[in-house]
């Protein structure tokens, strides 16, 4: 395994690292596996996730990866335009593709994010006919009406939350702010706020045109308040039918980050699997 750090692009260049297996293991030079950032995390990823992905990738594949910074994210400088940051996403994950097909004559991609990185991701399949795969970790998805009644009955029937709220009512047990908790003011607390989702038919319409076009989706869904049980995307995008073209990963107990080690192991060997057997598709 070899890794060497690259620049993309002559003004305000994107910096980024490719990882590529020895000669004599290559088993598809014509495909490489491209990771996004997710949100404003450097390109090493949560818990260092992108480097374990690229090295996994690369040994246990055989394939070419590339793990880069968005501009104006980790080591890649700021950019000026008229852009808003999804369309420059888009833009930035075809200029890195371009420099394969340039440099390392590489005409197919595998695209992975995680959260942020998984819609852009998705955003640039639909544009560019040259990614034949994706690999999301807590990508889009919206509630059906099996998770809601997977919430309020779960609520209904949980003895502790009974437990936690007849406390509260007979002044047992006090709600402290996150104010009173840190003895921080609360007028300091800075509250983060993220895009909404675009409409769900849009969606579900460019779902359905990926796999139309065949495109194999590796899917990862960490269970959370919007995603509440294993089959929830194929019940929101019904009309995208997959079929065996999609593997889905439902972690019950993992957080969003994927910062437990055995859940990590999982997903990663999983993800280098599916890359491989995507190669040979």
């Amino acid at each position: 395994m070899r890794e060497q750090v690259v620049k993309i692009g002559k003004a305000s260049p994107l910096i980024g690292v490719v990882t590529e297996p020895d000669a004599n293991d290559v088993t598809d030079p014509g495909v490489a596996v491209i990771l996004l950032n997710s949100g404003v995390i450097h390109r090493v990823g949560s818990c260092r996730l992108s480097v374990l992905f690229a090295r996994a990738i690369a040994m246990q594949s055989g394939l070419t990866a590339l793990r880069f910074d968005f501009s104006g994210i980790g080591d890649s400088e700021a950019r000026r335009g008229n852009l808003t940051a999804a369309e420059s996403a888009v833009e930035e994950v075809q200029e890195v593709m371009n420099y394969l097909a340039r440099d390392k004559n590489i005409s197919r991609f595998i695209l992975y994010g995680l959260c942020s990185g998984a819609y852009a991701s998705y955003h640039t399949a639909l544009k560019d006919p040259r990614v034949i795969g994706i690999a999301q970790i807590d990508g889009y998805c919206y509630l059906s009406l099996k998770s809601y009644l997977h919430h309020y009955i779960h609520r209904h029937f949980s003895l502790k939350r009974w437990a936690s709220v007849l406390k509260r009512l007979l002044g047992m047990r006090n709600q402290a702010a996150g104010a009173a908790v840190s003895g921080i003011e609360a007028r300091f607390f800075e509250v983060p706020t993220f895009p909404d989702f675009p409409p769900k038919h849009e969606v579900q319409e460019g779902w359905t045109g990926l796999s139309n076009r065949g495109m194999k989706l590796f899917s990862v869904f960490c269970k959370s308040d919007y995603y509440n049980y294993r089959n929830q995307f194929a019940d929101c995008f019904s009309a995208a039918d997959f079929g065996d073209n999609h593997k889905l990963i439902y972690l019950t107990d993992a957080s969003h980050i994927l910062a437990e080690p055995e859940d990590q192991k999982l997903v990663i060997n999983e993800r280098a699997r599916g890359a491989r057997d995507t190669a040979n598709d």
